[in-house]
């Protein structure tokens, strides 16, 4: 039986000319083929008052499903969509995540952060790093006990008695294997506290462990130009299985987000060796960005759109520029020849997306 908010959502979501939206796996549910990733949300980025007229911006240009997760600024982020979409709950698709434990450092983190965003703000180094020292301190768990404690929470904050879509939070493949969530995760289905589950994956290998689980609805894998080995085979494994893809990293965590004169090491954070890597590899598709009068971001997220039986993709949007950009990416389609000289580069064909 569903909850008292669930009797009120709808599967015909509100819809906008510039939206294509797609079938979400053996749900119910069309979704726009461009979701908001909101990991940033309630952040230091912006304001919450900046954050809330992003979320209904996308809203209104017809974008409908919304990815957050339970550690996302330690809450705030689902905090922030509830907000917004408190009075049109039945016209958006809210996935959120758990399994990453707030440490006591954290907790800290989020009481300070109204208090230090101005001066995070302004210096983005400082903030860039206070970022990655504090993903490295999340310890995880996907105890039963657990699990039923985070949604609950997670409905506090959206502001719902129903979430569309929940995942568990990057689980190791011995988790995934091991399946002892799944008793858990049926119960609250049957309780109508959640619709909907499935698995946001480190790697294409452990989405794959996924495909034994009937009452798995979606997957959560990276796609984009530059992790991309074993995506096209999984892809046909997940359409047989029924199960919704949802693409995320398209801009492959900031590599794909700009052109490969303006990346540098420093603003990326990643080891120096590994930069170089990722920066030979960029190189080789500057080609998209010199046609049609398109950002390399926007070929990138194009190109993910382009894969069969990818059921969305989700972007950041983490500022004005890039939101109306992404928006956008569909306006200036990659051609035929564009997308064999993007297979080339990857040492594969067409064919190789179109096998059965």
């Amino acid at each position: 039986m569903l909850g008292r908010g669930a009797s009120q959502h709808s599967d015909t979501m509100l819809t906008a000319p510039s939206v294509n939206y797609r079938r979400f796996g053996n749900t119910s549910l069309r979704v726009s083929e461009i979701g908001l990733g909101c990991s940033r949300l309630g952040g230091t980025s912006y304001s919450d008052k900046q954050a809330l007229y992003r979320l209904m911006e996308a809203r209104n240009r017809g974008i409908n499903f919304f990815d957050t997760a339970d550690v996302y600024a330690q809450g705030r982020s689902e905090q922030l969509l509830g907000k917004a979409f408190k009075q049109e709950r039945a016209n958006v698709i809210l996935a959120t995540k758990a399994g990453y434990q707030l440490t006591a450092s954290g907790r800290l983190g989020a009481w300070l952060k109204p208090v230090l965003r101005p001066a995070l703000h302004l210096v983005s180094k400082f903030r860039s790093q206070v970022q990655k020292t504090r993903a490295v301190h999340k310890p995880q768990t996907f105890a039963p006990a657990y699990l039923s404690k985070a949604i609950e929470a997670s409905l506090r904050r959206l502001q719902t008695d129903y979430l569309d879509i929940f995942l568990l939070h990057s689980p190791s493949a011995d988790v995934i294997a091991a399946g002892q969530f799944v008793e858990t995760l049926e119960v609250a289905k049957a309780q109508g506290k959640i619709r909907w589950y499935g698995v946001s994956c480190r790697t294409v290998d452990d989405a794959k462990l996924c495909l034994r689980y009937s009452g798995i609805s979606a997957v959560q894998i990276p796609i984009n130009l530059l992790e991309f080995d074993g995506v096209p085979s999984f892809l046909t494994m997940a359409e047989k299985a029924n199960i919704a893809v949802i693409a995320r990293q398209p801009f492959a965590s900031g590599f794909l987000a700009q052109s490969a004169a303006d990346l540098t090491f420093e603003r990326l954070s990643v080891p120096e060796q590994e930069f170089k890597c990722r920066l030979e590899q960029v190189k080789a598709f500057q080609f998209l960005e010199l046609r049609n009068a398109r950002t390399i971001a926007q070929a990138s997220l194009e190109f993910v759109l382009r894969l069969p039986r990818v059921s969305l993709v989700l972007a950041g949007m983490n500022n004005e520029k890039h939101f109306y950009e992404n928006l956008a990416a569909r306006e200036r389609p990659l051609s035929q020849e564009e997308m064999a000289q993007i297979y080339s580069v990857l040492g594969r064909s067409r064919a190789d997306l179109i096998a059965t």
